[in-house]
């Protein structure tokens, strides 16, 4: 018999499993540029940095109008005192402006002369032509003769009475014998005592001294 040396069986050894190398993350960059750190400042700092103004709102087109509207109105205004004052076109003896006394006098002769042609009574309407011939002359002169019947038919068909009032009576021009008044005129009617319509507007006065006294000579409505 052959003497075999014994053979070792060597079990191979087993290679124990490697963990998976886990990839490993990159920080975040958030920003190329490196952030500085802010101060905090204090106190002081805070009151010696000047303060940001807050942009204001401008107004808009619409709000704006009633304020151009009224600067508008105050230019115009204040233009046209300037032209009443120059009195352009106005020949050098007019003493609207210099003669308070004459100015003041056919003021009062306006206003009495306006009453008396436009306010009447429906009691007293018989003296009505007479009372009206007593203010007026030249072309209103010619008219009362021509209508002063068919007014007064009308009065008492209406049975209304009237009455005037003459506010304010602005003095445009005043020589020795001739003058012009702006006047804002009321005529309110009334029927047994009830108010009735009435009416209101500008109108042109011009007046004629005759035998030294202011009569109302025609009548312009504007």
């Amino acid at each position: 018999m052959n003497n075999r040396r014994p053979v070792n069986r060597v079990t191979p050894r087993r290679r124990t499993a490697q963990p998976a190398a886990r990839p490993t993350r990159r920080p975040k960059v958030t920003s190329a540029r490196p952030t500085a750190p802010r101060d905090i400042p204090t106190g002081d700092e805070r009151a010696s940095r000047p303060r940001r103004k807050t942009a204001r709102r401008v107004p808009s087109a619409g709000s704006w109008a009633p304020v151009a509207a009224a600067i508008v109105a105050a230019v115009l205004l204040a233009g046209f005192a300037v032209v009443a004052a120059l009195r352009p076109g106005v020949p050098d003896e007019n003493r609207a402006f210099v003669d308070t006394s004459a100015t003041e006098e056919v003021r009062a002769a306006a206003d009495h002369a306006l009453r008396t042609i436009y306010g009447y009574d429906i009691a007293a309407i018989d003296g009505y032509e007479a009372a009206v011939r007593q203010v007026v002359t030249g072309d209103m002169l010619t008219d009362l003769d021509k209508f002063a019947a068919t007014t007064v038919d009308a009065i008492r068909q209406a049975q209304t009475s009237a009455d005037a009032e003459a506010d304010p009576i602005g003095v445009t021009m005043l020589t020795e014998d001739r003058a012009e008044l702006l006047v804002n005129l009321v005529v309110s009617a009334t029927k047994e005592g009830v108010a009735q319509q009435s009416v209101a507007g500008p109108v042109v006065l011009r007046m004629q001294k005759v035998d030294g006294r202011w009569l109302a000579s025609g009548i312009v409505d504007q």
